[in-house]
């Protein structure tokens, strides 16, 4: 009888400890207060945010530039392994708490400012690991650091600055928005919405959009560059409820990481047309240069 109860309390033990270890696995995605956060291994904080190239490095603290932090952790073959996420507000918001086995990995930061968090994707055959925004949760001014981490016996204490991976570009219109029109939309291709967790560049070609009300000005969209000269075809259209009023397609526009490019035209001019033009861009986020769009024959 003995025996029998000692049995039915390791079969009541072992049971407990699967469904922790369960548990455990399952915790992706959580904040950084959770409770084990206390016997963290690893700490990252977020130090500063860098916008080069500047004539003198500006860093900027964490609430005057994104309202969302999201650290990931991805293993040696590409899997995500855990992830904090926070919002301003948050306890703890710049600073990330992570428990791991000994072992390799590979952590990334994204700063940004969209409707609720990125989406993880894994190592593929012919693509690095990656985070994602969508058009839904929109794109915003969007900071990134990447760290390879090897952690063993010793605790692990970061201090991580992050850059600017994404080009703007900026809309003048000179001519009105339809009187008829209640929403303006810039659909755009030649850059990216997800974020290379290995480069910081572009990680797939993505068809990008963002909707303004008519009021809004200037128009302004994000993207994440492929490489360091790239370029974008954009079409502006204006819309009454679903019906579309006019359409401007705008090509050849050269995007920049961590650079403005500001186009001034007619681009409410009633017309479908395709409008090229060749311009350099500004190194500096804080003054773009103005490119006058060609007007039309």
């Amino acid at each position: 009888m003995k025996n029998k109860h000692f049995g039915l309390l390791g079969a009541i033990v072992f049971g407990v400890v699967l469904l922790v270890a369960s548990c455990e696995k399952m915790n992706l995605g959580g904040r950084s207060g959770d409770a084990d956060d206390g016997e963290a291994n690893v700490v990252v904080r977020v130090m500063s945010f860098e916008q080069m190239p500047f004539s003198a490095a500006t860093r900027a603290n964490i609430e005057d530039v994104c309202n969302h932090l999201n650290f990931v952790v991805f293993d040696e073959n590409g899997e995500r392994v855990d992830q904090k996420n926070q919002e301003l507000g948050d306890e703890g918001f710049g600073e990330g708490r992570f428990t791991l086995p000994l072992g390799n990995y590979r952590l990334a930061i994204v700063a940004h400012s969209s409707n609720g968090n990125p989406s993880v994707n894994k190592r593929t055959a012919s693509k690095h690991e990656s985070i994602s925004f969508t058009n839904a949760k929109g794109y915003t001014d969007t900071f990134f650091a990447s760290k390879a981490l090897t952690v063993g016996d010793s605790a692990i204490n970061l201090e991580m600055n992050l850059r600017r991976v994404v080009a703007k570009v900026r809309f003048v219109n000179e001519d009105a928005v339809p009187e008829k029109a209640d929403s303006i939309r810039i659909y755009y291709e030649g850059g990216s919405g997800s974020i290379d967790a290995q480069s910081g560049y572009g990680n797939v070609k993505s068809k990008q959009a963002a909707w303004f009300d008519k009021s809004e000005t200037p128009l302004e969209i994000y993207t994440i560059p492929w490489q360091d000269d790239a370029y974008l075809e954009a079409t502006i259209g204006t819309f009454q409820g679903g019906d579309l009023l006019t359409s401007t397609v705008i090509d050849s526009i050269p995007i920049r990481r961590n650079c403005i490019t500001t186009c001034r035209g007619n681009i409410f001019d009633g017309k479908v047309t395709k409008v090229s033009f060749t311009i350099t861009v500004d190194d500096s986020w804080n003054s773009a240069i103005d490119y006058q769009i060609p007007t039309k024959n």
